[in-house]
């Protein structure tokens, strides 16, 4: 009997001692494990911040007649969640505006086809007004064209996964104290501006502000004829 339940207490202090040394592998083997996930995020983070970089250039790039001399962007915020990543990213650019000449932009080009068309504009006083609020633009125009400007602007980029990242799919915001609203998309590494109006637009704008414009001065005028005159009395 002895014997029994020494052999008893003996299988027991065996199994315990076994359950001790399956628990402290299974804890080695879990650490284990955990390295390579923490090396694994940290190199998806250096991933993601490069996919970013390379996203918000491609969207504050893709302005239609600006000719970007240098570009730079710096990220400063990254957050990589289950539910995605949001990036937020300063970026730098100086560009000059690219027409062959300014009578090349699509306002100015608009204005000067109102004035063709429309005979509306056609007493000596409203075509004055007229050529030279043209003039005027058209030589603002060609000083950026000779000079470089730099601006600066921060995007908030937001992607469902690294994968759609990965993809070059990405919403775009303005990312300032006034303006945080939706701004744009790029998919396949193809952006998409919900703000910029195309040259066709921008023409009819300037075709059909030319009028408002000239009455606008033309107010203005006899507004300070009639003052004279009254200051005159």
């Amino acid at each position: 009997m002895r014997n029994v339940r020494f052999s008893r207490d003996g299988w027991k202090a065996m199994l315990v001692t076994v359950t001790i040394l399956a628990l402290i592998l299974t804890g080695m083997f879990t650490l284990s494990l955990k390295k390579p996930a923490m090396a694994k995020a940290e190199v998806d983070k250096s991933e993601v911040e490069a996919l970013v970089k390379k996203a918000t250039l491609i969207f504050a790039n893709s302005i239609p007649h600006d000719k970007f001399l240098s570009s730079s962007a710096s990220v400063v915020e990254l957050n990589i969640t289950d539910n995605g990543i949001e990036a937020i990213v300063n970026t730098e650019q100086t560009f000059v505006l690219d027409y062959n000449t300014p009578y090349d932009e699509p306002y100015l080009k608009g204005m000067m086809q109102k004035l063709r068309d429309d005979k509306s504009i056609s007493s000596v006083e409203e075509v004055s007004i007229a050529n030279e609020y043209m003039k005027e633009r058209a030589a603002a125009i060609q000083y950026e064209m000779e000079n470089p400007s730099t601006v600066y602007c921060t995007y908030k980029l937001i992607a469902s996964s690294l994968e759609e990242a990965q993809k070059g799919n990405f919403t775009v915001y303005i990312w300032t104290n006034i303006d945080r609203t939706q701004n744009g998309v790029i998919e396949n590494w193809i952006p998409a501006d919900f703000y910029s109006s195309t040259d066709e637009e921008m023409a009819k704008k300037g075709y059909e502000g030319l009028d408002t414009y000239v009455s606008a001065v033309q107010q203005a005028y006899t507004e300070a004829k009639q003052n004279k005159i009254e200051k005159g009395k």
